[in-house]
Order: C-alpha cells, then sequence, then structure tokens
C-alpha cells in the first residue's frame, strides 16, 4: 500500500471539514508517500499534536492560525518521529502509568470496601453547621 492510500484508508470515516481539509492537503504531498507509511502515525494523533502546537501560541484561549501554518505543522508530524516530536505511544503510557501506580494490599484493599459500605450517598455526608461550631 502507498502512503497516500494509507492516508486515505485513514479518513475514509471522517465528516470533521477541517480535518478532511488538512487531508487533502496531505493528499496533494506526493513528496510524502513514504512518510505517510510509517504505522506509529495515525489521523487521530495528528490532531492531538496540531491542538498542542495551537496552544502554544494562544493567547487567553484563543488562537487564529493560518490554513498555511496548520498545514505545515501537519507536515512536520508525519515527518518527524514521534519521539522527536515529544510524543508517547499509548502503550508506552500506559507501562509509564502502571508503574508509578502502588500495588495495594488486600488488607488495604479490605479497609477501603469496607469505607465504601459504610458511605451512604443519601444525605449521611451532610453536615450542620451548628454541629461543627460547638
Amino acid at each position: 500500500m502507498e502512503g497516500i492510500e494509507r492516508i486515505k484508508a485513514l479518513a475514509s470515516e471522517i465528516k470533521d471539514e477541517a480535518l478532511l481539509e488538512i487531508v487533502k492537503y496531505l493528499l496533494s504531498r506526493e513528496d510524502m508517500n513514504e512518510k505517510y507509511l510509517n504505522e506509529e502515525k495515525s489521523l487521530k494523533q495528528m490532531i492531538t499534536f496540531i491542538r498542542s502546537e495551537a496552544k502554544k501560541v494562544a493567547k487567553d484561549g484563543m488562537a487564529m492560525i493560518k490554513d498555511d501554518v496548520v498545514f505545515g505543522w501537519a507536515i512536520h508530524y508525519f515527518d518527524e518521529a514521534n519521539e522527536q516530536l515529544g510524543l508517547i505511544k499509548k502503550e508506552e503510557f500506559k507501562e509509564n502509568t502502571q508503574e508509578q501506580t502502588p500495588k495495594l494490599s488486600k488488607e488495604v484493599q479490605a479497609q477501603i470496601k469496607s469505607v465504601k459500605k459504610e458511605i451512604k450517598p443519601e444525605g449521611a455526608l451532610q453536615l450542620n453547621i451548628f454541629d461543627i461550631l460547638e
């Protein structure tokens, strides 16, 4: 499969007009054909990359960015390795977060379960301000 065909396949179910404009531009860049074959790249992650770049130039949560700049970010996404762009794969993210999450002992898990059973969401947690002040 050629890279251009891969982009067409990835975009086959896209309905968003702005994303379709980016895809249309990508398809016009036949010089990127080989880069589009990179399996670590996806349109979803490309959009995430473009959003992160837009956030960098935003002021007060708003940015007006010309099409050619967005197209440049899309090409840059496919042109560079994810590692160079500071992007990590989902698998790496899962591994990293699992390593950081401590394992709870069975005793602690049992205590958590017993506390959860004691909590009654129907008004049991309501406090009377006069009870607190006494």
